[in-house]
């Protein structure tokens, strides 16, 4: 019996990408990414091909449907905040940036993410 129901809407897959993958069926591939299934319950995932420079991600999507554009962007994004111990007081030091750096870093989470950071 699988636990998908159990399972956050976003699984970071650091230490167990093929045994996450392994229980799950192969429906389609994308630029990057892979569209999986639950043999048990049906639960579709989003799964990021394999890269071992940057953190992989899993996504509950509901649909087949345009599943490669379902933007996962914010879920992450606010994954990246709780991995790095939330946001610090400190501003963003991006020129022109008035939003809050990430705790140990010196930019905030969006650029962050321009530089192309997932974790």
């Amino acid at each position: 019996m699988c636990n998908c129901k159990e399972q956050p809407e976003l699984i970071g897959l650091p230490n167990n990408y093929e045994g996450f993958k392994s229980k799950l069926n192969q429906q389609d591939v994308g630029s990057l990414v892979l569209l999986m299934s639950c043999p048990d319950c049906n639960q579709l995932w989003k799964v990021d091909e394999w890269n071992e420079y940057e953190a992989c991600y899993a996504v509950k999507i509901s649909s087949q449907e345009n599943w490669e554009a379902f933007d996962s962007e914010i879920l992450i994004k606010e994954q990246m905040i709780k991995n790095r111990g939330g946001l610090s007081q400190k501003y963003c030091m991006w020129l022109k940036c008035d939003s809050k750096q990430v705790e140990g870093g010196t930019f905030c989470v969006d650029h962050l993410w321009i530089t192309g950071s997932r974790t």
